[in-house]
C-alpha cells in the first residue's frame, strides 16, 4: 500500500488544488470563461512542462520533500490571489484586466503545477518504470477528489477550510509513505500553518475590502457571496460581481417601470434574479400583482434578510410574492404558468452561464410563457452618450436575437439600456409614460417628467436605433454564444494592452479560417514529423491529439449540458469524476492487452471519431442527462486506453517517463486556452466538434501511412 499510495495522493492533490485554485480565481477575478480558460491552460501547461523536464532529469529530489513543498506553497498561492489587487493597484471589487490574470495565472501555476508534473515522473521511477500503474492510481485519486471537494464546499466549508483538511491529511499520508526519512515534524508544521490560514480567512477577506466594511461572507455551491457596506449603501457581491446595491432607486425604478407601464393592468409577473435592492418593492406598487420571484442561490436571500431594513424584509415576506429557489431557465422549462410581464434582473452575459438567459432558445422559451401581448424586459449596461464599436456589436447582437423572436423590440437609451420585447405595440413616448405614472398614482423618485423627457428624447432614440440596426447581425444561441464573446471584447477595451485588439481581430476572422488554418498548419507539420527517425513520433503524436481532443470535448459537453439542464456547478464534480473514472478503467483495461501495437492505437483513434460523431448527431436535441455522463465516461475510457498503449510503445524505444504525460497535457493546454473563450462563441459547438473529428482523422491517416519499416510494433 505504501508503494502505491503516493500516485493516488498525487491525483487527489492535483485535482483538489486545481478546483480550489479555480474557485479562488473566480471569487476575486469575476470568473468569466476567458479568465478561467487562461488559468486552466496555465495549470495544464506547467504540469506538462514539469513532467517533460523531469523526464530528462538524471536525478530527482526527494519525493516527500516535493509533496510537502507543494502543500506548503499552495496556501500562499491562494493568499496571492486574494491580495493581488494591492499588487496591481486595484480597488476592491474592481474589474480585473488581461495582464493581471495572465501574470497571476502563469506565476502561481508555475509555483504549484510544475512540481506536480515532476512528481508523476518520480512516481513512475519509484515504480520501476510502470507508467501504466502510476497513471491508473493517479486517475483513481482524481476520481475520489471531485466528490470529496464538492462535499466540503456543499457543507458550507470555506475554500481555505477545505484546503486545510485535505492538504493536512495528505501531508501526513505522504510522510507515512516515505520509508527512508520520516518527516512528521514538517507535516505537523504544515498543519499548524494551514490552521493559521483557515483562521485568517475572514480577516483577510475584510482586509481585501478595506476601506469598505465586509459584513458577512459565505462560500456556497454557486460561488462566494459577500455583503459590503459603503456608508449608507449595502452591496451584495457574488464572485466579485455585484448582484444588487441598495438603496438604488434609479436602477430599481427603470428595471421595473419601463416594462410595467407598457401594460399597467398586468397581474402575473415573473422576476428572474435581483429581487432585493428595491425591484420587488417597485413591482408591488402595482395593485393586485402576483409575483413569482426566481433566485438561484438561497443564500442570497438568507444573507440579505439580516441586514435589510424592515420595509425591504416586508417586501420579501409579502403574500403577493412567491420566492422560488431554482435556475430561472429550468423553472420555465418545468412550469405551465403564463405571465403578462417577465423581467430579467440579471448581470450582463459576461459568462456562459448567464449568457443562457440572452439566447435565441431562451427568448423562444420566454415567449411560450408570455400571454399573447406579454412583455419581456431586461437591462444591459451601456453608454449614455457615445456608443463605441465594441459596445455597438454587443448590443446589436442582443437586439438581433431578440428581434428574431418578438415582432416589436424597443430599447430605452441611457447608461443602462432597457430592452423591451412584445408581440403588441410598445411606446417610448415620454408624455404618455408620464400620463400613465400619474393615472396610477405611482410614487417614483427617479422616473419623473424631466428625466423621461431627457432620456427618451427623439434624437437619443433615433441615434440608438441607428447604432443597433447597423451593428452585428450575429444571433446569440445556446450552442454559439457569440454575445458572451462580444461582451468579453467589450470588457477588454477597458484596459491597456493587446487583449482588446486580439479579440477584435479574431471576431473579424471568418469561421472557416478560424477552424481551417490550424488544421492546415497541422497537415504541413506532419511531413516534418515524418522525416524524424524512430518510432517515437508515431506513438507520441496521438497523445498530443488526444489531450486536445478530450479537453475540448469536455468543454463542449459541459456547455451543452449547462445550456440544456441548468446551472453547472451542481453537477460539475460528478461529471468530471465520471470522466476520470473512465480514464481509470480505460487505463486498467489496456494493461491487460498482451502487446501494445499501432493497430490498437489506430483502433482507439477510430473510437474517438465515432464517439464524437455520435455526440455531434445528438447535439441539437435535448436528451436525458445520463447521456452526458455516458459520453464523458466513454471519452475517459478511450483516453485512458490510448495513454497506456501509446506509452507502452514509446517506452520500448526510449525510457523517458515524462514525455507522453507532458505531451498529453500540452495538447490539453492548447484546447483549454482557445475553446471556451474563442472557438465555441465564434464557431459554435457543432463546427468545433466537426473540426476535432477532422483533426483525429488527419492524425489517424498519419499513423496508418507511416513507413513500413516502422511496423515492428504492429
Amino acid at each position: 500500500m505504501r508503494k502505491d499510495l503516493p500516485a493516488f495522493l498525487l491525483g487527489f492533490l492535483a485535482t483538489s488544488f486545481q478546483i480550489l485554485l479555480l474557485r479562488e480565481f473566480a471569487a476575486y477575478f469575476s470568473g468569466n470563461e476567458l479568465t478561467l480558460g487562461i488559468i486552466l491552460a496555465s495549470w495544464l501547461l506547467w504540469v506538462g512542462l514539469g513532467s517533460l523536464a523531469a523526464g530528462r532529469a538524471k536525478s530527482f529530489p526527494n519525493r516527500t520533500f516535493l509533496y510537502l513543498s507543494v502543500i506548503t506553497l499552495f496556501p500562499f498561492a491562494l493568499l496571492a490571489v486574494r491580495f493581488s489587487r494591492f499588487l496591481f493597484h486595484l480597488l476592491p471589487g474592481e474589474i480585473v484586466g488581461f495582464s493581471p490574470v495572465i501574470i497571476m495565472a502563469f506565476g502561481l501555476c508555475l509555483l504549484v503545477g510544475f512540481p506536480l508534473g515532476a512528481l508523476f515522473v518520480i512516481n513512475v521511477a519509484r515504480q520501476a518504470g510502470d507508467i501504466s500503474r502510476v497513471y491508473i492510481l493517479e486517475s483513481l485519486g482524481a476520481v475520489a477528489a471531485g466528490p470529496i471537494v464538492y462535499l466540503f464546499l456543499t457543507l458550507s466549508a470555506s475554500s481555505w477550510g477545505t484546503v486545510t483538511v485535505i492538504a493536512g491529511t495528505i501531508a501526513f499520508l505522504s510522510c507515512w509513505t516515505d520509508q527512508e526519512k520520516p518527516c512528521f515534524l514538517w507535516a505537523l508544521g504544515i498543519v499548524i500553518l494551514l490552521g493559521g490560514f483557515w483562521f485568517a480567512d475572514l480577516p483577510s477577506q475584510r482586509a481585501y475590502w478595506k476601506p469598505f466594511q465586509l459584513l458577512i461572507t459565505r462560500d456556497t455551491r454557486y460561488g462566494r457571496i459577500q455583503l459590503i457596506r459603503t456608508r449608507e449603501q449595502l452591496s451584495l457581491y457574488s464572485n466579485n460581481s455585484p448582484v444588487y446595491c441598495m438603496p438604488d432607486p434609479a436602477a430599481a425604478e427603470e428595471s421595473v417601470h419601463f416594462a410595467m407601464l407598457q401594460k399597467p393592468d398586468a397581474k402575473r409577473i415573473l422576476l428572474i434574479g435581483g429581487g432585493p435592492g428595491g425591484t420587488l418593492g417597485e413591482l408591488l406598487k402595482y395593485r393586485d400583482t402576483k409575483i413569482d420571484y426566481v433566485e438561484l442561490d438561497p443564500e442570497i436571500i438568507k444573507l440579505s434578510r439580516d441586514f435589510l431594513d424592515k420595509e425591504e424584509q416586508d417586501v420579501l415576506d409579502s403574500a403577493r410574492v412567491r420566492i422560488i429557489f431554482q435556475d430561472g431557465r429550468k423553472f420555465l422549462q418545468g412550469t405551465g404558468e403564463k405571465y403578462q410581464v417577465m423581467l430579467l434582473n440579471l448581470p450582463e452575459p459576461a459568462t456562459a452561464q448567464v449568457n443562457r438567459f440572452y439566447t435565441l432558445e431562451f427568448f423562444l422559451l420566454a415567449q411560450r410563457h408570455l400571454s399573447p401581448d406579454g412583455i419581456l424586459s431586461f437591462p444591459i449596461p451601456s453608454s449614455e452618450t457615445v456608443i463605441g464599436p465594441a459596445l455597438q456589436q454587443f448590443l446589436s447582437s442582443l437586439h438581433s436575437t431578440l428581434a428574431r423572436v418578438f415582432p416589436v423590440v424597443r430599447v430605452v437609451p441611457g447608461d443602462r439600456n432597457i430592452f423591451l420585447a412584445s408581440a403588441a405595440p410598445l411606446t417610448l413616448d415620454p408624455r404618455e409614460l408620464s400620463r400613465r405614472i400619474a393615472s396610477l398614482a405611482l410614487s417614483t423618485r427617479y422616473l419623473e417628467d424631466r428625466t423621461l423627457q431627457s432620456r427618451l428624447h427623439a434624437l437619443r432614440i433615433r441615434y440608438l436605433d441607428g447604432m443597433l440596426a447597423s451593428g452585428s447581425p450575429r444571433l446569440n444561441s445556446d450552442f454559439a454564444p457569440v454575445s458572451f464573446f462580444l461582451n468579453a471584447s467589450l470588457w477588454s477595451t477597458q484596459f491597456r494592452g493587446p487583449g482588446a485588439a486580439i479579440l477584435r481581430f479574431f471576431s473579424k476572422v471568418p469561421v472557416s479560417w478560424l477552424l481551417g488554418l490550424p488544421l492546415f498548419f497541422f497537415v504541413l507539420l506532419l511531413p516534418v514529423l515524418r522525416a524524424r527517425k524512430g518510432e517515437a513520433i508515431y506513438s507520441l503524436l496521438p497523445l498530443a491529439v488526444m489531450g486536445l481532443t478530450t479537453i475540448l470535448a469536455e468543454i463542449v459537453l459541459l456547455i451543452w449540458f449547462q445550456a440544456l439542464y441548468g446551472f453547472l456547478y451542481g453537477r460539475i464534480a460528478l461529471l468530471l469524476s465520471t470522466f476520470m473514472l473512465g480514464l481509470f478503467l480505460g487505463a486498467l483495461l489496456s494493461t491487460r492487452v498482451h502487446r501494445a501495437t499501432y493497430r490498437w492505437l489506430a483502433g482507439i483513434q477510430v473510437g474517438f471519431m465515432l464517439l464524437l460523431g455520435l455526440f455531434r448527431l445528438a447535439l441539437p436535441a435535448k436528451l436525458p442527462e445520463v447521456l452526458a455522463f455516458l459520453i464523458l465516461f466513454s471519452l475517459g475510457i478511450l483516453g485512458g486506453g490510448l495513454f497506456v498503449v501509446s506509452n507502452r510503445i514509446y517506452l520500448r524505444v526510449r525510457a523517458d517517463y515524462g514525455r507522453g504525460y507532458g505531451l498529453d497535457l500540452v495538447g490539453s493546454f492548447i484546447g483549454a486556452l482557445v475553446t471556451s473563450s474563442l472557438l465555441i462563441p465564434l464557431a459554435g459547438l457543432s463546427r468545433v466538434i466537426d473540426s476535432v473529428i477532422l483533426l483525429n482523422g488527419i492524425g489517424l491517416l498519419f499513423l496508418l501511412t507511416r513507413p513500413r519499416h516502422r511496423l515492428a510494433s504492429d
